[in-house]
Order: structure tokens, then sequence, then C-alpha cells
């Protein structure tokens, strides 16, 4: 019987506390504070290899990294705008007094999205639904408040900062030094990894909605007329993708595989370069293991997204725990940022474009959430064996999996543990796990619920012949291996370049 979803988040959430991946919210001994995790043993290396990934695919399209502040002085966000448009509709409880995001409330109890609605909506549906407190099932006060986001603190005696709510900002800053880094050649292209902090309300959903988070976001400047005439877009222009406009949204049509060539002749895209962007994004998605099948773009309502913004997207991804889910945020800011800091600042930010004329560039952003997709990846390669319920296989795709590799010798004696460091030898640039206590079966079994795809059994044969056996975690199919082969077919079948059964 499939399970539902709530169900599945509960059980999802213990498990990865028990193997090692995502442990709170913390700090769990002092009695926790909602929205903050900690990434464990396992977590914090699948982090870092998805990371990775999202940094190997920006490097490789010619963006450059960049490691900003997470502190910056009350002027950079009053420049922003997000001092004073940085807030959430809040709701709540007339009886034990919790407070709720009144939109996120809709979005998990209608399984509706209601970030675009109106505060007088948000209540209209409340009434309507009869939605009451999820903590104590007390009725609502039917009024809406708003909430900054800002986290605040304070540097000195008396200097009021706040903690970025997302890495963008501090990416615009260091602008002048873009312009001698590209030597004045469009377009600009950077990226930033790193935390950002948002006081969120009443924080739930596990890593999906955190107080303390990361984000890779890239930003790429350029002038209105490179954004219509873009090269790079010529090479991707045939590629097919999930698009969901807000007139399919409106009329309660599902979203259709669109190619960009035509999504911009029917003007669903408005130019090349955001096209380009959506793309990369979809790349990069798709190159940390989510399947194509799970993902497609939402537009934003045009009263939903910001008033600088000319075009917004979402990248979403269906979760067996929560639905549909944001990942990504694809958004043209026009010249509205670099506008803002050059007028907050007092600094010439502008730069001659190809005509001699001093402009003021356009960005288009591509933004990430680290910890969302981290989730993503376990919540979908999480499941139990059919024929054993109380066995569970974690269906990591390989280059993401935090353990390699385990290595196991059949028994712990005739030879077989010194074999079995001949071969760790071997694999040390691996992250590999060692393992000869218990059965075999036990052992793939212990290593299948954290996610290794393949195991290397050390036997008898073994030190007559110098093989091993390789087994595959999905599969559960074995095939022998001479140990001086390993390395290099190991480095093939992680990066994914050889399947299994081509072995």
């Amino acid at each position: 019987m499939e399970r539902n979803k709530k169900d599945f988040q509960s059980e999802l959430a213990k498990y990865l506390s028990e193997k090692d991946f995502v442990y709170g919210p913390e700090p769990e001994i002092y009695g926790p504070l909602a929205g903050f995790y900690s990434y464990g043993l396992n977590g914090k290396a699948m982090k870092n290899k998805i990371e990775n990934q999202i940094r190997k695919i920006f490097k490789s399209n010619n963006f450059f990294e960049v490691e900003l502040p997470l502190i910056s002085p009350q002027i950079v966000w009053e420049a922003s705008g997000h001092l004073k448009g940085f807030n959430d509709p809040i709701i709540n409880c007339s009886k034990c007094k919790a407070v709720f995001r009144a939109d996120k409330l809709l979005n998990e109890t209608l399984e509706i999205d209601a970030d675009h609605l109106k505060n007088e909506e948000i209540i209209d549906l409340i009434k309507k639904h009869e939605i009451h407190c999820p903590s104590c099932n007390g009725r609502f006060n039917l009024e809406i408040k708003r909430q900054c986001l800002m986290m605040k603190t304070t540097i000195g005696i008396d200097t009021p900062v706040y903690l970025r709510p997302e890495t963008a900002t501090t990416t615009y800053l260091p602008f002048k030094h873009y312009i001698n880094f590209f030597r004045g050649k469009l377009p600009f292209t950077v990226f930033q990894i790193g935390k950002a902090f948002r006081n969120e309300i009443s924080p739930r959903q596990n890593l999906i909605r955190m107080r303390e988070f990361t984000q890779a976001e890239s930003q790429m400047f350029l002038t209105k007329e490179m954004k219509e005439n873009f090269s790079l877009y010529e090479k991707i222009k045939k590629v097919v993708l999930p698009l969901w406009t807000e007139k399919m949204q409106k009329e309660n049509k599902n979203f259709e595989k669109i190619s960009l060539e035509k999504a911009l002749s029917e003007k669903i895209l408005k130019n090349k370069a955001y096209a380009w962007n959506l793309w990369l994004s979809y790349e990069i998605i798709k190159a940390i293991g989510i399947k194509e099948d799970k993902i497609r773009f939402r537009q934003h309502f045009s009263d939903e997204r910001a008033f600088y913004s000319d075009d917004t997207w979402d990248l979403e991804v269906e979760l067996n725990s929560f639905g549909w889910i944001e990942m990504v945020g694809i958004s043209d800011r026009t010249n509205y940022d670099l506008s803002q800091h050059a007028k907050f600042s007092k600094q010439d930010l502008s730069i001659k474009d190809e005509k001699g004329k001093d402009v003021i560039l356009d960005v288009i952003e591509i933004a990430f959430g680290v910890d969302r997709p981290f989730y993503a990846l376990l919540d979908l390669a999480f499941f139990r064996r059919e024929a054993d319920e109380q066995r569970t296989v974690l269906s990591l795709p390989s280059k993401i999996a935090p353990i390699e590799v385990g290595v196991l010798p059949l028994v712990k004696k005739d030879g077989m543990p010194e074999k079995a460091q001949e071969v760790l030898e071997k694999l040390k640039e691996f992250v590999y796990l060692y393992d000869d206590s218990g059965s075999i079966g036990k052992r793939y079994s212990r290593l299948d619920a954290i996610g290794t795809p393949f195991c290397i059994t050390i036997d008898g044969d073994s030190l007559k012949n110098d093989d091993v056996t390789i087994r595959e975690r999905d599969s559960g199919k074995q095939k022998r291996v001479k140990i001086k082969d390993l390395k290099n077919l190991l480095k093939e079948l992680l990066n994914e370049e050889k399947r299994f059964e081509e072995i």
C-alpha cells in the first residue's frame, strides 16, 4: 500500500537522522531551534559532492566563483529593498498563539500555490475551508500581518548589520572589480556558493524551509541588446524543456514540453539570454542526479514576481514527501540591482556598451538552494525492498553517494583481510568503507542503506586469481574483476561513463 505524504515525511526524516545524513532540528541536546539542521557524516560528504557538481557546470560554462561576507551594513539592504520589502504574511492561532506563515499554511493544507495571493484572498480560503491550527486545532485570528525575514545583529558597540538573506546582493557589490577582471568584455559571469539566513516563520518541512541554509547563485551581467542577441543560445535552441506558463496555470492545464526556439517565437520567453539560463539551470539539476520526468519550470504570476523582474521562473521537482517544490529560481532582474547600489553608494557602476554609451547592466540570476536538491535526491532515492520491508536501499546517483565503495573480506581469516588491505592501497583516491563484521548479506544491506553504489568482496579465489567480486547496489548483480583493473573501472562507473552491464 502506498504511504501517504505525512507518513513518508516522518519516516524519511527519522531515517536520515539514524543513517547520519541530517541531524536536528538543532541543538538536539538542549532543546532545538526550528529551522536549524546539521549535516552528519554521510550528509556532509554528499552535500559537498552536490556543490562540486554545481561548481563543475558553472565553471565549464565560464562562470567564475567569488566568496563574500555573510554580514553587510544596513545601507546595503536599504539599497537592495530587503529592509522594506522582504517580509512574509503571518497569521496566529487564537487558542495556542502559535504563529504560521499564511501562504505556506494554504500550500500544505490545500496543496495549492498560494504564494501570489493577496491577504484578503488568503483569509477567504481559510474561512471557506475551515482551516484550523495544525498545533492545537484552534481557530485562527483572521488578520494577516507582515514579518521581516532579515536577521539583525550588531558590530562593535552599536553598528547595526544584517546577515544576508541570499548570496546575490553581496555578489553585486564588487562590480568594479569585475570590470577589471573581465577587461570590460561582456557578459560578466560570476557565482557564489555560501550560507544565507532568513528569520522564517515557524519553519517545518525538514530541509525544505530553514533559517540557515546554503545557496548557489549565479549572476550574468549584460546589456539589453546582448540579451536579445545572445550567441550561446544558438547551440541550445532546439532543447525541449517542461514549461508551465502563467496562462496554463490559470486555465488549470498541465505543463508542456516546448523547445526554447518555440518558446521564444510564441513569446513564452522574452529573450535568448534568459532562455539560455533556463537551460543551464536544467543541466545543473540533471547533473546532480534529478531525473527529467521529475522536473518542470513554473512561471511566476505577474502579481507574484518582484516589481523589477522582467520574468521569473522556478525549476520545481516532484517529491514523494511534499509534491512539487521549488529548487531553483531564474530571474531577469533588469538593471535594478546595480542602479540601486549606484544610487545608495554614490558610485559610478556603469560601463560603456558596444556603442560607447554609458549603461547600467542588466542581471539574469540563477538561484539554487543546495539543501533542497540534497533533500530531493534522498526523497526520490528512498525505498523499501518489496521482498523485505525492513531492508532499505538509497538508490542515489553514483557520483553523489557519500561512500563510493565498500570493501568486504568474506571472512576475517585465511589471508582475506590481508588481501583486502592490498585492494585498499589501490583505492585510496575513492571514499571507501571497510567492513568485516557480520554476514556478507548484512554488510551489503548496511551499505545499500546509505547509498553505496558498489561493494568489493575478497574471497578465497581472490588469493589465487588476484581478482574480486564487484556488486552493484540497485540490481544486486555481481561480476568478477581483476584487482589491477579496479581503479579505472570504478572511475568509469562512479562518473557514470560506463554501466555495470558493460563490464
